[in-house]
């Protein structure tokens, strides 16, 4: 998927483990979802790219999903 970016965010001190791929199949589905094509068209427009953070508990278990355009 072009212009999308993943990042999994940990608090300090976590292990590091990789997410499962029912999760980075589900966010690159919301990275195609209907709502998402304005922002992405934005981001292109502006030569960005979008970044799907993912904020995990110590565990890893998702707490938040955050959408932002930054840089490419």
């Amino acid at each position: 998927m072009q212009n999308v970016v993943f990042k999994f965010r940990r608090p300090s001190g976590s292990k590091s483990q990789q997410p499962s791929r029912a999760l980075t199949q589900a966010l690159h589905c919301l990275g195609e979802a209907d709502e998402m094509q304005s922002l992405l068209a934005q981001a292109r427009q502006s030569g960005k790219s979008v970044a799907i953070e993912v904020f995990q508990t110590r565990d890893g278990q998702p707490l938040l999903i955050h959408i932002k355009k930054e840089a490419a």
